[in-house]
């Protein structure tokens, strides 16, 4: 993991933005309602795939959004990995200790979407992996506990 402060969304055309996500449909505060704001598909997306399934099928598990195909300009050409670390959100999200037992499988899965996803589309063709400190924010998690989980896989 580099550490690095900017932009997330001015990310390369392709590049996978990867954030923490409640398994309930709702990204309605912090990243989240960034990401929304950046690409209503994708939350139109993710919200179906919560809907088609329990928060506790999802916990643990990722889910990979490619670009939108018909309007590349409209929302940038990102893929968004959501990491599904806690069955709801605010005081209803998950205790700490539950959330980084989710994180690492999570990410686990995320990697295998990847892998995937350039085995459909062609080796190289993503073109790198940004993450926001995940779980920090309205998860309450410190950014420090997940990274060492993720630097553990």
């Amino acid at each position: 993991i580099t550490d690095r402060t900017g932009d997330l969304f001015a990310a390369p055309p392709n590049t996978v933005l990867i954030h923490a996500c409640n398994a309930v449909g709702s990204w309605g505060g912090g990243i989240a309602l960034a990401f929304r704001n950046h690409s209503p598909s994708a939350f139109r997306a993710y919200r179906a795939h919560c809907a088609r399934s329990t928060p506790d099928r999802l916990v643990g598990t990722a889910l990979l959004i490619p670009p939108p195909q018909s309007s590349p300009g409209e929302e940038g050409r990102h893929y968004i990995g959501c990491l599904f670390t806690s069955r709801a959100y605010g005081r209803a999200r998950d205790p700490p200790e539950r959330i980084l037992r989710a994180t690492g499988p999570a990410m686990r899965d995320l990697m295998r979407l990847v892998v995937e996803e350039e085995g459909r589309i062609g080796v190289g063709l993503v073109k790198g992996l940004r993450m926001c400190r995940i779980n920090s924010g309205l998860f309450a998690v410190p950014w420090a506990r997940s990274k060492g989980v993720i630097e553990e896989l």
